[in-house]
């Protein structure tokens, strides 16, 4: 099954009063097939299992008692093996959470979360006490945060806060950042979604690399490497997955294969059977069958 495209994941927490998620505080973590990006911070946790984190063009292994910082512009994945799950906490929150007032200044804790490219430090090392004493704040906010107990949120940012201060530590101190690479990541995303958006709306359509390129006023080469390298897949494999995932809906609806087919934008049959067993796994009817829509024979 080919990995899904890059996404924007859509969430609210960046306008709610109190700018904090915390996920997969029980159960593994959500073993990922598609490349995502938002816009927050995230901190996560290993509590047990191995998996490995995609970010960018960097890849980590983890496993018990790592740490993984993502940045509110950089493309990620998490995967694992079924037989050996990842668990995880994950924390989600805006940087201006931690706002001290002393933003921009040595004691500003969101230059912890500063995009300098490459050299953006996404897994810190750090010596077992430090270990011991994330285990304990990431435990202590998840209990603060599901009893939610008067002026909980207060102890949450301040558990934040010292989470920080202890990856700022581990990390170094950080330097300024560099704006001009987060500038760029900003204006990588702001274009991609431009590209994304356009296909979105007109996939049934038969588009192609060419029709885009004039679109966006750029060589085909040069889009094609840009969606290669931002998303994982190429042009016409994006193309694919709309495709697909627009007839399996179709399909779901009850519509019949050929119509659903033709209605997502493909122009025979044979490329549509094609297509969905290459991004599905299995073939439309297998696919029905497995969501207990068509009985088995």
């Amino acid at each position: 099954m080919k990995p899904a495209p890059t996404v924007r994941r859509e969430s609210d927490l960046v306008t709610r009063a109190f700018p904090f998620e915390l996920l997969h505080a029980r159960g593994p973590a959500t073993n990922m097939r598609t490349f995502h990006w938002h816009d927050f911070v995230e901190l996560s946790f290993v509590r047990s299992g191995r998996g490995t984190y995609e970010i960018e063009e960097k890849t980590f292994r983890v496993g018990p008692g790592d740490v993984i910082i993502i940045n509110d512009t950089e493309r990620h994945r998490v995967t694992y093996r079924a037989s050996e799950p990842l668990h995880e906490t994950v924390l989600h929150f805006t940087p201006g959470l931690l706002a001290t007032g002393g933003r921009g200044g040595p004691d500003d804790p969101t230059r912890l979360f500063r995009y300098d490219g490459a050299a953006f430090t996404n897994k810190p090392r750090l010596p077992p006490p430090a270990r011991r004493a994330l285990r304990r704040l990431v435990g202590e906010i998840g209990s603060e945060w599901e009893a939610r107990r008067p002026w909980h949120e207060l102890a949450v940012r301040a558990k934040l806060l010292e989470i920080v201060a202890l990856l700022l530590r581990a990390c170094g101190v950080r330097g300024p950042g560099t704006p001009a690479a987060a500038a760029a990541r900003r204006r990588t995303i702001a274009r991609l979604e431009q590209v994304l958006a356009w296909m979105r709306e007109g996939f049934r359509r038969p588009i192609g690399l060419a029709e885009a390129a004039r679109r966006f006023s750029l060589r085909p080469s040069y889009l094609s490497d840009f969606i290669r390298r931002n998303l994982g897949v190429t042009f016409t494999e994006f193309l694919a997955h709309l495709r697909v995932e627009e007839a399996a809906r179709l399909l779901a609806e009850g519509r019949g294969s050929t119509e659903a087919a033709f209605a997502s934008g493909f122009n025979t049959t044979a490329g549509f059977y094609a297509a969905f067993k290459r991004v599905m796994g299995v073939n439309p009817g297998e696919w029905l069958r497995r969501r207990g829509e068509l009985p088995g024979r």
